[in-house]
């Protein structure tokens, strides 16, 4: 714990010292904290100093409270929420450009610097994602393909970034819905399906050019099929 100083409210030194540890990834995204308990008796300091700390975690989003669950890390520092809070301020056309920057120069990096856990994560994304018998299932794996390939670039901010533009949540909103038939989507957009293959294929061949294409090749296919903006520029 540091120094505590008498000018700053002790619940603000909590918070600070909590936002620490997500940054340099002791408490990592989508872990839980440790109890109110655990967590006052090693600041030595008492549960409501430490409560209105992680309110403040909350209420800047990068914690996440549930009841009968615990509290979880949301995300890795305040730039994703604050990113969030700004996405239906921004025009959709705008948060698509950002989006293909990022997946572009995400998949540019995954190649050069990826090694071989990062290689799985992908590809065992990439199997799930084919392997999906459900809607559900299919946008969740193709969430965690985008969020490794995002990872794997080895660049913390870059991969939050990402997450704070609601990385590819959006484009996938048009075909996640209860009615949607996922057969008839997957024989309409098989060229997407292929392009996420051939990005997956150039990351663990370590080649970049090859990687940031297929990405941008990727995310245009995927905004054209869904209607999403962001093909005009």
């Amino acid at each position: 714990m540091p120094t505590v100083s008498h000018n700053t409210p002790l619940s603000a030194q909590l918070a600070d010292e909590l936002r620490r540890r997500i940054a340099e990834g002791e408490y990592a995204v989508g872990a839980l904290l440790p109890t109110e308990v655990e967590l006052a008796a090693e600041f030595a300091v008492s549960r409501n100093s430490l409560r209105e700390a992680i309110r403040s975690l909350v209420h800047a989003g990068l914690l996440g409270a549930r009841a009968g669950y615990g509290t979880f890390v949301v995300a890795a520092s305040d730039v994703a929420p604050a990113l969030a809070r700004r996405l239906d301020h921004d025009r959709a056309e705008d948060v698509a450009e950002v989006r293909l920057l990022l997946e572009r120069e995400g998949a540019r990096l995954a190649a050069q610097r990826a090694g071989e856990a990062e290689h799985r994560a992908i590809l065992d994304a990439l199997a799930a994602r084919t392997a999906a018998q459900t809607v559900t299932e299919y946008a969740d794996a193709d969430v965690r393909f985008h969020r490794a390939v995002q990872d794997a670039s080895g660049n913390a901010l870059l991969a939050e970034l990402y997450r704070g533009v609601g990385g590819n949540e959006q484009a996938l909103a048009p075909l996640t819905g209860p009615e949607v038939d996922l057969a008839a989507q997957r024989a309409a957009f098989g060229h997407v399906d292929d392009a996420h293959a051939e990005l997956a294929e150039a990351i663990v061949a370590g080649d970049a050019e090859v990687a940031a294409a297929a990405a941008e090749r990727m995310v245009r296919l995927a905004h054209e099929q869904t209607g999403f903006p962001g093909n005009a520029r």
